[in-house]
């Protein structure tokens, strides 16, 4: 049963996406001519030690003896020559699976479902509460703030009409409480003007905190909730990691920040809401570009 497991489980590192492997390629498109060039270069140095290996046993049974001394040269450059191909093809080969890995987490990312409000998740929202407010501050400007919808965040990204980042926050229960019950409500704003999006996940359920109420105003603009998509499973294997490198994810958590482009721009060790609000206005002050972080 362990070797079927562990044969399942090797089948699913190896079975990736096709685009997955397209995004790869373009991202690094000399990998192959290096893979050519280690083959090439390879299985010359074989050939030549081949040659010394049988130069060598000739000369030990008297055969062109005087040959002996450079044959055992050019079979010990051969083969350390061999060695540091081989080397080298293992480390690409680990940096191709790595960058692989990478892209397949946040393909997987990508197609979570978060549930928010209307007026922050809908880009047509956006006109229309800018009317409201221009006109009156009725009842029914009132209502569409409370109304939520589901998007996936791959929705989130740069030029396709909301732009965040996102926070997944992950930790157990009461450390999520702690978080939205006291820090939420003070710097709520700070997030909404650094275009961070808050997605709090409960963990070891991973799902969200049912028990707090983000998606009501104030807080509605800076959070949503985990909704369709295979939350679990993405979480649970960040988590695995995270727990490798000595994480508390219960009582400490663990955050991913996705930047506006989709891909994962860091994730750290604890929850520091206020941290990630700080760098974006430093970034900001000093001039530097904010879009693409």
């Amino acid at each position: 049963n362990n070797n079927n497991n562990n044969n399942n489980s090797n089948n699913k590192k190896k079975e990736y996406d096709i685009n997955i492997r397209l995004r790869e390629e373009t991202e690094s498109p000399f990998r192959k001519v290096r893979f050519a060039l280690y083959a090439a270069l390879g299985s010359g140095a074989f050939t030549s030690l081949f040659l010394s290996l049988s130069r060598i046993a000739a000369a030990s049974a008297g055969i062109n003896a005087e040959l002996m001394q450079e044959s055992l040269q050019n079979a010990a450059i051969d083969g350390i020559g061999l060695v540091v191909l081989f080397l080298l093809y293992q480390q690409d080969l680990k940096e191709q699976e790595s960058r692989i890995q990478r892209a397949a987490k946040g393909a997987a990312l990508a197609k979570l479902a978060i549930r928010g409000a209307r007026t922050l998740l809908d880009p047509t929202m956006l006109d229309d509460n800018d009317d409201d407010n221009s006109s009156s501050s009725g009842s029914s400007s009132r209502a569409t703030t409370t109304t939520t919808m589901t998007t996936t965040l791959a929705a989130l990204r740069r030029g396709r009409g909301i732009e965040k980042r996102v926070v997944i926050c992950v930790a157990g229960k009461d450390k999520l409480k702690e978080i939205f019950e006291k820090d939420m409500k003070e710097i709520y704003n700070e997030l909404s003007m650094a275009d961070l999006l808050v997605v709090p996940v409960e963990y070891p359920s991973c799902v969200g905190p049912l028990v707090l109420d983000i998606l009501e105003p104030p807080t509605n603009v800076c959070t949503a909730l985990p909704a369709a998509g295979n939350w679990k499973m993405v979480v649970q294997e960040e988590a695995e990691d995270a727990i490798q490198q000595g994480v508390n994810v219960v009582n400490e958590g663990f955050c991913i920040l996705l930047k506006k482009n989709g891909r994962v721009g860091q994730r750290t060790k604890g929850i520091f809401l206020r941290r990630m609000i700080g760098d974006v206005e430093e970034r900001r002050d000093l001039g530097l570009d904010v879009k693409n972080i």
